[in-house]
C-alpha cells in the first residue's frame, strides 16, 4: 500500500508541476495580451487625436471655401456693376448724340 501511496504522490507531483508550469504560460500569456490592449489604446488615443486635428482643420477649410465663394461673388459683382456703368455710358452718349441730331 506504501507503493501505491508514493505512486500516486508522484503522479500528483508531476501534475501539479504541470498545472504550475501551464500557469506560467497562461500568465505570459496575459502580460503578453496586456502589452497588446496598452499598445492598441494608445494606438487609438493617437488616431482620436488626429481625428479632431483633421476635423478642425476641416472646419477650418470649410470657413474659408465659404468666404472664397462670398469674395468670388463680390467680384462677379463688381464686374457686372463696371459693365452696366459702361453699358449706360453708352446709351447716354447715344441719347445725347440723338438730341444733337435733332437740334441741328
Amino acid at each position: 500500500m506504501a507503493d501505491t501511496s508514493k505512486v500516486k504522490i508522484e503522479l500528483l507531483r508531476q501534475h501539479f508541476e504541470k498545472l504550475v508550469a501551464q500557469l506560467s504560460l497562461l500568465q505570459q500569456e496575459r502580460n503578453n495580451l496586456m502589452k497588446n490592449v496598452e499598445e492598441l489604446q494608445e494606438q487609438l488615443a493617437a488616431r482620436d487625436i488626429k481625428i479632431a486635428q483633421l476635423s478642425e482643420e476641416l472646419a477650418q477649410c470649410e470657413v474659408r471655401y465659404k468666404n472664397l465663394q462670398i469674395s468670388q461673388g463680390a467680384q462677379i459683382d463688381a464686374q457686372q456693376l463696371q459693365e452696366n456703368r459702361e453699358k449706360f455710358a453708352n446709351l447716354v452718349r447715344e441719347i445725347d448724340k440723338c438730341i444733337s441730331l435733332l437740334n441741328e
